[in-house]
């Protein structure tokens, strides 16, 4: 019925799409292809002011630049761990508030409340956990590792550091999706799935994942786009370091375009990482809409 109503009424569905696409359009696509992509073939530095067309000179040189090279290893090991744990334990906790649990209203604000505050404030709060709690539980129970972790000192602690927080971060907004999409499956058919011995795990991995795809999709593609884009935490935790291990692209993008000056360049790097980002999405969406599930 819902597909007799698409198809039917399918200009005027379409036609519901237009403001939100100029606003697109206008906002983020615009600029990137007005902006960026021709700024990308140009050797220019924002200070000199001088802009000399060199093609793909500066596609050819990031791809020998080793900083960029490490910065795009440690987005993309930055953003499986993150999204692989974020998703992992927002699905754990909208699984636990999705039943009848006395102030699940208050615990999902409390999970979600770290979504809504700036990334700056969040690596502040996480600094002085670092810092100054973990060394203070580790001294209460005698702990000497606790006391001597070297959080920012030592660069396999430092991208741990990021990856905690990141993932603290997102976690909240994608159980808030995993609890609406979970509301959204039928009682009766969980009832005759546990009336047929469908129970446990078993119930989690055969009836609840595959009706909650969609919102699966959705997450991850949130998650993607929220990993590779990593700025400000990163910036604010470590500044990327030590010795770069933490720098992210976008963090490299803005070293490049407003601590050395180069536009060009960073104009360049900008638009590989917008490719990267569009082709990981596509093929996350391509595989995660076969597997939904039609209720």
């Amino acid at each position: 019925m819902s597909d007799f109503l698409y198809k039917k009424n399918k200009k005027f569905y379409l036609s519901l799409l237009i403001p939100a696409l100029l606003l697109y359009c206008a906002a983020l696509a615009g600029p990137l292809l007005i902006g960026s992509l021709p700024y990308s073939f140009l050797n220019w530095n924002l200070i000199k002011g001088k802009k000399e067309f060199i093609g793909l000179g500066n596609y050819i040189k990031l791809f020998q630049d080793e900083r960029f090279i490490h910065a795009v290893g440690f987005t993309i090991m930055l953003a499986v761990v993150s999204i692989i744990l974020s998703n992992i334990v927002a699905f754990a906790v909208a699984f636990m508030l999705d039943r009848n649990v006395r102030g699940k209203g208050v615990i999902r604000s409390f999970f979600f409340i770290p979504n809504i505050i700036s990334g700056v404030m969040v690596a502040f709060v996480w600094i002085f956990i670092f810092t100054n709690a973990i060394p203070n539980v580790g001294e209460r129970l005698n702990l000497d590792y606790l006391v001597n972790i070297s959080w920012f000192g030592n660069a396999d602690m430092s991208m741990a550091a990021v990856v905690i927080v990141t993932t603290w971060q997102s976690t909240g907004f994608l159980m808030m999706l995993y609890v609406a999409g979970l509301q959204t499956i039928p009682r009766d058919v969980i009832e005759a799935a546990m009336l047929d011995g469908c129970v446990g795990l078993k119930k989690i991995f055969r009836i609840q994942l595959p009706l909650l795809m969609p919102t699966v999709t959705i997450n991850l593609f949130v998650s993607i786009a929220g990993a590779f884009k990593s700025f400000d935490i990163p910036l604010s935790l470590t500044g990327g370091g030590p010795a770069n291990s933490t720098q992210t692209i976008a963090l490299n993008i803005y070293t490049d375009a407003f601590g050395a000056y180069k536009t060009g360049y960073a104009s360049a790097k900008s638009m590989v990482l917008f490719f990267m980002v569009a082709v990981i999405a596509f093929i996350q969406l391509r595989i995660t809409r076969k597997r939904e599930v039609q209720m």
